[in-house]
């Protein structure tokens, strides 16, 4: 999807949000001040935040759609992880407010007086959030929004909020017992939880994570398909905003190649991967593989084999065998779970020169950054 249209797409529906919003607090307010309900009007607060949110994100994403510029050459997309989080401290915020006036409530409690007009207002609202939720929450996911993802959330908790108002209203009304205050304790505890695991999932993105496997497997195998590649390592993609990847590989070819050839192919794998993959590769690095020398493929063979009986070794590659000059070299992808990637590569190191001995050992060691 083009970057233009996505943004108008999430603009749009933020908009639906806002107005969606803005009806539904005013009824569900106008009912509890009417009814003395304090679940109802915090029910109302909490679609004053939602109506907030959504104009954060509709600012958000215009502000990350600017172009890119000499301060900021990778463009301003990170913009829309920063409107989530925002989003996810006013979610919070209204929670812990929420909660304050509930324990006031339990202290100084008021007997609500609902209506049928007033409890059908608040089922209507329920059928309306729950469809709003799920509608927001499904074009965030298309459109790999999270600004958008966490405005579904939030909506799709507020009708379960709103339902459980009209099971404290049937409580009272049949047993005139007053659950109101007890139960807006509750929902400023979930209001409280969703806020801050949206906040933790907003700063892991930010923090940066692992690439998708999906993406990196799609983007190795582009390169791959190139004639003449051997395969496709160290894949190191940065997040610059949804949608725009930014990274390096290091590609294995013939140590027959020349840098003719090397520069051609290195264009071909940039250009097929942009096409493809919508990722832009700044840099490929280069593992020369032996293409005629029978002696040190074989000896490839059988240190490879060795090597991956190691625990914690989950690669081998970039693998380069000078008979002649007595030289080997090669990189190793050792597991994040690895309680010590030194005690990993001693004993690597002390396998291979077990193996070749008269040889001089040289390892990169790789961390696990992509499937």
């Amino acid at each position: 999807m083009a970057t233009d249209d996505r943004r108008k797409q999430i603009i749009r529906t933020s908009f639906i949000g806002i107005a969606a919003n803005a009806v539904l607090a005013g009824f569900k307010l106008a009912v509890g001040l009417l009814t003395n309900s304090i679940a109802i009007v915090l029910d109302a607060v909490n679609n004053v935040s939602d109506a907030l949110s959504s104009v954060i994100t509709v600012l958000g994403t215009k502000i990350a759609g600017k172009p890119a510029d000499k301060k900021h050459p990778f463009g301003h997309g990170r913009y829309e992880y920063l409107s989530a989080a925002v989003i996810s401290a006013i979610v919070l915020y209204a929670g812990v407010h929420s909660l304050s006036e509930s324990v006031q409530k339990v202290i100084h409690p008021v007997e609500p007086e609902y209506t049928a007009v007033s409890l059908i207002i608040v089922g209507a609202a329920v059928a309306a959030k729950l469809l709003l939720g799920r509608f927001v929450k499904r074009r965030g996911e298309k459109l790999n929004s999270d600004s958008l993802i966490n405005s579904g959330k939030d909506a799709l908790l507020d009708s379960v909020i709103s339902a459980s108002t009209l099971v404290a209203a049937a409580v009272f009304l049949i047993f005139r017992v007053s659950l109101e205050a007890w139960l807006g304790i509750v929902i400023s505890l979930f209001i409280i939880k969703s806020g801050i695991d949206m906040f933790r999932e907003t700063i892991s993105k930010i923090l940066g994570e692992r690439i998708e496997s999906e993406l990196s497997k799609s983007v190795k195998e582009t390169i791959c398909e190139t004639e003449g590649v051997i395969g496709a390592y160290d894949l190191i993609l940065n997040s610059y905003g949804p949608e725009r990847w930014l990274g390096s590989v290091h590609i294995e070819i013939p140590d027959s190649w020349t840098a003719d050839r090397i520069d051609t192919v290195s264009r071909e794998i940039t250009h097929n991967v942009a096409l493809k993959d919508h990722v832009i590769l700044t840099a490929i690095g280069i593992y020369s593989q032996n293409s005629s020398d029978d002696e040190a493929m074989e000896l490839r063979t059988r240190i490879t084999e060795a090597i991956m009986a190691q625990e914690y070794v989950l690669q081998v590659h970039g693998f380069y065998c000078d008979v002649v000059n007595r030289s080997i070299r090669f990189d190793i992808v050792i597991d994040f779970m690895a309680p010590s990637v030194q005690e990993v590569y001693d004993a690597v190191l002390s396998r291979v020169r077990e193996l070749c001995p008269g040889y001089t050992i040289t390892i990169q060691p790789d961390s696990d950054y992509s499937d």
